[in-house]
């Protein structure tokens, strides 16, 4: 197998050698250079080849795929191979590994930010490591012999005047380095173009060999070296399962109008090879489903934040008052969950010309398809070569299914031409899975347009539409809504059921060179219920309504609903007004007199009332006049001819509102008498 791979993953394979062969694991020095979950020991880094490879690969319509590789070890007890970047939160959450040796021991791969922990405990950063002068003068204190323009020179780096002043006229701009020697002398030297440092402190020299190494291998970002460890030996496969991202892949149909009643169906596959490697060979594998697909950024480090507590003094907070009376432990339980359920309580609440019948070249083998619980699954038969970054189409359906010809006429798309239908059934005995169709019809236009298909389970039907039939029309005209009331008495109550009808007409001319099949999808409405003669069958949104047309035939489609409405109505609280309005919508003769009855007695009560009212307010207005009198009769003198008038007034006054509570008391007997008899009525029903 040819495993290709970027210039940028040659690399770093190149520096993974470099580290195998001269660079430990682990530098003393250096503390936490990689995301290490174990530390497989003699890891071997598979080889191109058959001994590497990629087995089998499982497409998902989910976006996702699933990667088999196939190993051969010989006497390793661990193994290593490069993934690009971009795939390794994946990996992180979905290998698994099959060794028939053993168990896995360990994953092990380098940190997302591996230059940044390198350089975190040393004294310069990678931009110092561009210039000599920039990395001395980070060396402060750090032993070195330096040689440049023939001088060399011994002890430890003070620093780097980078814009020290020139000793002569026209000499070239040198940057200066002063050094305390071993003699506690001070000396300084140009760093000229032919510099050279040899640093005399082995640890610092190695720190430095290893964050030049760390700095080169972060250069190539876009691959990654995983190592497993494995308990056991000897020689044997192992297999490595693993999900990536993946380009979807994608479903297109030729649908070939064979004769009347059938058609050939070719699915083809849109795939794409995005894994970073070639497929040579291997085994492709289609999922049609909707899984639920997640992602996680598993390979970058999270620090969790603890809260800062501050140093307490060796003493303690003075404590609260007692402010509340002691109770008993029993009333102080009870009470307690008294309070508990109150709070639960509370949180409850054109044509072209004829051509002759041709039939596509069948594929060389379909895949072999298989329904599962969730989605389907299709097993091309035969392996794929596909280079890392091409595209391929491969048939992997062909079959003969029942085509049934219709006119689909849909009310709410606002045209008089139906669309030019088929109904397919499945009967391939697996899922269809989602795409678009391109319809040809050979023995008429030839191609006749295109469609979506969704899934389709096998066995069930569906609708593809590709194009306006303009042979014939569909006229629809709403008839008006009525209402007819249907009115029971019982217990004092009226209750009112009323059913609501409306109609819709659909006129239909048929084409005049050929049959037709309608079919009218008239939407449904919750809470109706539709009556037609013509109903075939029903959709969750939509009835099917069907009407069979000869050549140049015309038939009409009535599409009746009806909703059911049901009122109760207490008969002791309703007003003449609404008893009046229920009885001009009954057509119930006896029901219609009772109301009439019902309604006369509640507006006798109605004018009762009035009356008493009207009494109320009278005698209110009677003792207002009578108050004012008695003011006036006490500011004047009480032998006065104007005491002696306002006397003769205050017992009119009197004599009045002795009549009006006469009058009062009448009124109240009389409105209680007709409420009694009221009642009575409603309550004899």
């Amino acid at each position: 197998m040819s495993n290709s791979r970027s210039p940028g993953a040659a690399d770093w394979r190149a520096a993974t050698a470099r580290r195998r062969l001269g660079v430990p694991l682990h530098w003393p020095v250096l503390a936490g250079l990689g995301v290490v979950i174990g530390a497989p020991v003699g890891v071997t880094f598979a080889a191109e080849g058959d001994g590497y490879r990629i087995e089998a690969v499982t497409l998902s319509s989910g976006g996702l795929a699933e990667i088999r590789r196939s190993i051969s070890l010989e006497e390793a007890a661990a193994l290593g191979f490069d993934v690009p970047l971009d795939q390794i939160d994946d990996i992180l959450k979905s290998l698994l590994v099959y060794d028939p040796a053993g168990g896995v021991a360990a994953i092990t791969l380098d940190g997302p930010s591996q230059v940044e922990e390198t350089f975190r405990g040393l004294p310069f950063t990678p931009d110092d490591l561009r210039a000599l002068p920039r990395l001395l003068d980070t060396l402060q204190g750090v032993p070195v012999r330096v040689s440049s323009s023939g001088r060399t020179v011994e002890g430890m780096v003070l620093g780097v005047d980078i814009a020290a002043p020139l000793e002569s006229e026209g000499e070239e701009p040198a940057p200066l380095l002063s050094i305390l020697t071993e003699q506690g002398q001070l000396v300084t030297i140009r760093l000229r173009a032919d510099a050279q440092l040899d640093i005399l402190d082995p640890a610092v020299r190695e720190s430095l060999r290893q964050a030049v190494l760390v700095s080169g291998q972060g250069r190539v970002a876009g691959m990654r070296s995983i190592k497993i460890g494995l308990e056991g030996s000897g020689p044997r496969e192992v297999r490595l399962d693993y999900v990536v991202p993946a380009p979807v892949w994608k479903t297109a149909y030729r649908l070939i109008l064979d004769a009347e009643g059938t058609a050939r169906l070719q699915a083809w596959a849109i795939i794409e090879n995005a894994s970073g490697d070639d497929w040579s060979d291997v085994e492709l594998t289609l999922s049609s489903g909707a899984p639920v697909t997640l992602a996680q950024r598993l390979y970058q480090r999270y620090w969790h934040q603890r809260p800062e507590v501050p140093v307490f003094a060796q003493t303690i907070a003075a404590p609260a008052p007692d402010r509340y009376r002691e109770t008993d432990a029993e009333q102080a339980f009870y009470s307690g969950a008294e309070m508990v359920t109150a709070d639960a309580m509370r949180l409850g609440s054109a044509s072209l010309p004829a051509s002759a019948p041709i039939s596509p070249s069948a594929p060389v083998a379909v895949a072999e398809a298989v329904d599962g619980a969730n989605a389907a699954t299709y097993l091309l038969p035969m392996p794929i070569d596909l280079a890392s970054g091409e595209t391929m189409s491969v048939p992997f359906i062909d079959a003969q299914l029942t085509a049934e010809r219709i006119s689909l006429f849909q009310p709410e798309r606002g045209e008089v031409h139906p669309i030019a239908t088929l109904r397919l059934e499945n009967t391939t005995g697996s899922s269809l899975p989602p795409g678009l169709v391109t319809v040809y019809a050979p023995q008429e236009e030839g191609y006749a347009g295109d469609a979506q298909l969704a899934n389709v389970p096998a066995g069930e039907s569906r609708m593809i539409s590709f194009a306006a039939d303009r042979k014939v029309e569909v006229t629809t005209e709403y008839g008006d809504s009525q209402t007819i009331y249907r009115a029971t008495l019982a217990d004092g109550v009226l209750r009112v059921t009323g059913i609501t009808r409306t109609d819709t007409s659909y006129a239909i001319t048929g084409a005049q060179d050929a049959p037709r099949t309608v079919v009218i999808e008239h939407p449904r409405q919750a809470g109706w219920t539709l009556s037609s003669d013509a109903l075939e069958s029903t959709t969750p949104t939509s009835y099917r309504l069907q009407a069979k047309l000869a050549a140049g035939g015309t038939a009409k489609v009535v599409a009746s609903v009806e909703r059911t409405d049901l009122e109760s109505i207490a008969l002791v609280d309703s007003d003449a007004d609404t008893l009046l309005y229920w009885l001009g919508q009954l057509d119930d003769p006896a029901t219609k007199a009772i109301l009439s009855e019902l309604a006369k007695s509640r507006q006798d009560i109605a004018r009762a009332e009035n009356t008493l009212a009207s009494l109320e307010q009278d005698l209110g207005e009677a003792s207002d006049g009578q108050a004012r009198i008695r003011e006036n009769l006490a500011a004047v003198p009480a032998e006065s001819a104007l005491a002696g008038r306002y006397l003769d007034m205050l017992e009119a006054e009197e004599d009045r509102i002795a009549d009006i509570e006469t009058r009062r008391g009448d009124a109240e007997q009389a409105l209680e008498a007709l409420t009694q008899a009221f009642s009575e009525k409603i309550s004899a029903l």
